[in-house]
């Protein structure tokens, strides 16, 4: 691991325990076992760091969830395996769901992470849009259906997160049902 992302991962566990306000970039500097002007080197601001974990974090999920859209499945079954993947990746990196559940819709992500963010996603975006050219999903606006996925996921993490039930396969199961039946036409 690079010293960019131990500033990055000491940042993120910090910032998600401790809030923005409460988290200066001393306290991230010494958490990352780096200096100051270490972190000054890869990051000008703290937002501008908190935009680099938001991308580091888009960028980690699709790489995982990429491997689960590569087959020649049904679109069907390449929906569940990204779906499951993504969930999947937020029982495995806690400290990214935790980030992303509290910064996805901050202000201080500015506009250009969250585009970066989203043409990484475009597998995804590809699929869904297959979905809805070929019939088998909603045509609706992609914007409010990837919103409601979202949603979804992280809604669902966050309640077996928080009642103390396992993540296990017939809780996805279920949850799997209740998106394709929202989303498919």
């Amino acid at each position: 691991m690079d010293k960019k992302e131990q500033i990055i991962l000491a940042a993120m566990r910090l910032l998600t325990e401790r809030g923005v306000q409460a988290t200066p970039m001393s306290a991230i500097a010494k958490a990352a076992n780096t200096g100051m002007g270490t972190i000054y080197n890869y990051f000008a601001t703290k937002e501008e760091l908190i935009n680099a974990i938001y991308l580091y974090i888009k960028r980690s999920e699709i790489h995982l969830v990429a491997k689960a859209l590569e087959s020649d499945s049904s679109l069907k079954s390449r929906f569940f395996s990204f779906y499951t993947a993504f969930i999947s990746f937020y029982f495995k990196y806690p400290e990214s769901f935790a980030f992303m559940d509290q910064f996805h819709s901050s202000p201080i992500i500015t506009q250009s992470t969250r585009d970066a963010g989203q043409a990484d996603f475009m597998p995804v975006i590809s699929l869904i849009q297959q979905g809805q050219q070929d019939g088998i999903i909603k045509n609706m606006d992609l914007d409010a259906l990837l919103h409601f996925l979202a949603g979804t996921i992280t809604t669902y993490v966050r309640w077996v997160k928080g009642s103390g039930k396992d993540n296990d396969q017939a809780l996805v199961d279920q949850q799997l049902r209740l998106v394709w039946d929202a989303i498919k036409e």
